[in-house]
């Protein structure tokens, strides 16, 4: 190639990278407004905790904490104001990067539950997979998102620097919302149906999991623990109930849970054997979660516990 050629390519090169950029702000800025306006679904509640939640407590955990915790029944027991944040699903590199997104304005929640999950701990690819939930407000939240979103790519900055890619899974799920309004109580959705002891055979609880702890996870934890700490926020780890016992001997992804509790001074509340639940199939809408009468029933529990415990004094929000 002659010099003349090199630099009429290096033009052409450079112009169709001008224009793939502007093509890319400009429907980028289209998708991420559509995203940042809905107002129900998942990413709504997580817009909403991150950006404007201003209540005294703010659950996060996966679907047993969206289920389970009804912030109408801590606004009575406990006479604060609760939001529930938790997000089916999802595990603990998402609630890391969820509270760290919380924790950044300046009203802050007092209490932070985490519910857990016995396997959080163990090595699971859906963790780094789900992590795209994270990606629409990378933009803003660069600093607290990195360190969690680089886990999963090398070419986390380059990636995310288009709009187009943070917001391109997002879209048939604002619109199916846009459609279809999803109706919320403060975040938590309950569940109604009772499962009978004869239906509980045929359910089954799919593991996505390995029996293997994760570096990575552990790190998260830790993390997450030192978060709350550096903002003055109190944090505590809840178990949910289960319908039949749950065999924890032997777990070592609970076990290692429970001692990083321990270490970080954590408050450690656990239902998972609970006999006021164990059996009691009126209490639940599946073999894995309770259904509202339950939930309202736990969150009533759980409420009494905390004042009992001191981890929250009783008053108005």
């Amino acid at each position: 190639m002659t010099r003349k050629e090199i630099k009429k390519f290096l033009i052409n090169i450079a112009l169709f990278v001008i224009i793939l950029v502007f093509i890319d702000f400009v429907l980028g800025s289209i998708t991420q407004k559509i995203f940042f306006s809905q107002k129900t679904g998942k990413y709504a509640r997580a817009t909403y905790a991150i950006r404007e939640a201003d209540e005294s407590i703010i659950i996060l955990g996966s679907s047993h904490a969206h289920r389970h915790y009804v912030p109408e029944v801590f606004k009575q027991e406990i006479g604060k104001i609760a939001f529930n944040a938790g997000a089916e699903g999802q595990q603990l590199l998402y609630h890391f990067g969820l509270l760290k997104m919380i924790l950044k304005k300046e009203s802050k929640p007092d209490l932070i539950i985490l519910n857990i999950d016995d396997y959080f701990l163990y090595d699971t690819p859906v963790a780094y997979d789900r992590l795209n939930d994270l990606h629409p407000y990378y933009g803003e939240y660069r600093d607290e998102l990195y360190p969690v979103l680089k886990l999963n790519s090398d070419f986390v900055d380059l990636k995310l620097f288009f709009k187009g890619y943070q917001t391109n899974s997002t879209l048939v799920h604002a619109l199916r919302y846009y459609a279809s309004p999803q109706t919320t109580l403060n975040g938590y959705r309950p569940l109604y149906g009772k499962v009978t002891k004869e239906s509980l055979n045929s359910m089954t609880i799919f593991k996505e999991h390995t029996e293997k702890i994760e570096g990575d996870f552990v790190w998260a934890l830790k993390e997450l623990i030192k978060t709350a700490k550096s903002n003055d926020v109190k944090l505590i780890f809840v178990t949910s109930p289960n319908v039949l016992e749950k065999d924890l001997k032997g777990n070592k992804s609970f076990e290692k849970i429970k001692q990083i509790a321990k270490e970080g001074e954590v408050l450690f509340i656990d239902y998972y054997n609970d006999k006021r639940f164990m059996n009691q199939y009126d209490l639940y809408h599946d073999i894995s979660h309770l259904n509202d009468d339950g939930a309202r029933l736990f969150t009533k529990i759980l409420s009494n516990d905390l004042l009992d415990s001191n981890a929250i004094k009783k008053g108005s929000n």
